[in-house]
């Protein structure tokens, strides 16, 4: 077969599958052994090793590597020819402000490669635009799109099985977690993604044409659903909210007509809910209802030390950050040295807690990319997200006036962006969440052009 008749489109679309599908169920066996890793905060800081972003990271580099090199193929010798718009030219502003930001941080090599545990370096960057590329640029025909979501399900449902298991106490990783984070580490970041393909999956059941169809998505709604409860994470909660709320707003016309369906996944929700919550006596609920107590406690109060009690430590840590965004306003810190600038010590003395923490993201994705790579990398993704949200919000409106497959799955993309972003302003980006992210971002854009 010569190099012109190969089918780029098909391998580009298997390796978005294996980083979308394969690489979020990478996780190696638990262990307590550890390193040192200097600091200036703490000498010789203490961490462990990594067993769960790693392996997930580095394959995620080898595999954009290849898709980079079919990408370049097609480019040239199926006469790819990419045509300027406000997408393809934020994201290339974007990692060009992020390469200046790395060139110019006092820390070079971290910028490089990103802070260990973490790995959102210069090249971890790199990889998220071109997966945005390779899902918004290269994939032109909608079966496979729907492949790429089909697998995106199915890992997603080994993954809740695994999370609901794990939460149960079956769990093969010796760490005897009271909420489920499945192979993420950390329940709030399984929280960010599991709410990204609910947010999927829900749409798909809400407009499913044929009864195999609803009962298809309507279990997986269901197990995803349940995951993200076993996660007890408020934040994703937050967003998948949000998402949903837009969504009754723009079709409740529809969902009268077809209310049934709905009051069947609100009951299955409900007692969904009812048997985990009742499993952790009602953990999740007390969480929820926190919310609302800890803006009362903020309102009420005079002292200072009442920021570390609001978001645990959110608000505290939003504090200290704000003024960040102008020590180095045009290029940051560089990539992944948020706890280089941050104040460490007025944050400790804020808690005033024997053991001090380490604080090295934002736990905001904005304040961290403004901090980091600076204002005008923060104002070029603004802007790329802006542009989808601008064409997700005609894919609303497209769908509100004709049903058809194509307007579903780019409404069911767009809430899943929704979700993501409004989850955002209160999560941090990780290396086992932001490429299926990034993914779905990009094929918010694949859709689009299919539809125009």
């Amino acid at each position: 077969m010569k190099i012109s008749e190969v089918n780029y489109e098909k391998i580009i679309t298997l390796i978005l599958i294996a980083v979308t599908a394969f690489l979020p169920l990478l996780y190696l066996l638990y262990t307590k052994e550890a390193c040192l890793y200097p600091n200036k905060f703490i000498n010789n800081f203490l961490i462990c090793v990594d067993n769960i972003n790693k392996a997930k990271i580095y394959g995620v580099f080898y595999l954009v590597f290849i898709m980079a090199v079919i990408m370049a193929l097609k480019s040239r010798y199926k006469k790819k020819s990419f045509s300027a718009d406000l997408n393809n030219i934020s994201v290339t502003l974007f990692l060009i402000f992020t390469i200046l930001s790395t060139f110019f941080s006092d820390h070079f090599l971290r910028s490089l490669f990103g802070n260990p545990n973490r790995w959102e370096g210069l090249f971890t960057y790199i990889s998220y635009v071109l997966i945005f590329i390779a899902a918004g640029y290269f994939i032109d025909k909608r079966k496979f799109l729907k492949s790429i979501i089909k697998y995106l399900f199915i890992s997603a449902s080994i993954l809740s099985v695994y999370g609901l298991l794990q939460f149960y106490g079956l769990d093969f990783i010796n760490r005897k977690p009271d909420r489920a984070f499945a192979t993420f580490g950390n329940p709030n970041f399984a929280a960010s993604y599991i709410a990204i393909v609910l947010s999927l999956s829900l749409v798909l059941y809400i407009y499913s044409q044929k009864r195999q169809q609803l009962y298809k998505y309507g279990f997986f709604s269901s197990l995803f659903f349940a995951f993200l409860v076993a996660t007890s994470t408020r934040s994703a909660l937050v967003g998948f909210l949000v998402s949903i709320s837009i969504f009754l707003l723009y079709f409740h016309d529809y969902l009268r007509k077809n209310l049934k369906r709905l009051i069947i996944i609100i009951l299955i929700f409900i007692i969904i809910l009812g048997v985990i919550d009742f499993q952790q006596e009602l953990f999740y609920t007390n969480r929820v209802i926190s919310l609302f107590v800890e803006v009362k406690t903020l309102t009420d109060a005079e002292q200072e030390q009442t920021y570390v009690k609001v978001g645990s430590g959110r608000l505290a840590i939003y504090k200290y950050s704000l003024p960040l965004l102008f020590k180095n306003p045009i290029f940051g810190s560089g990539p992944d040295t948020f706890d280089t600038v941050f104040p460490q010590m007025k944050y400790n003395m804020l808690r005033n807690s024997k053991k001090s923490i380490l604080v090295d993201k934002a736990h905001n994705e904005y304040l961290q990319i403004g901090i980091t790579l600076g204002l005008p990398a923060l104002l070029f993704y603004l802007l790329l997200l802006a542009n989808i949200y601008k064409n997700g919000f005609k894919a609303l409106k497209r769908l509100k006036n004709q049903v058809s497959e194509l307007n579903i799955y780019h409404t069911a993309l767009f809430m899943a962006v929704i979700t993501y972003t409004v989850t955002a302003l209160f999560n941090i980006s990780v290396v086992s969440v932001a490429p299926i992210f990034w993914a779905v971002l990009g094929l918010n854009i694949a859709a689009y052009k299919m539809g125009v």
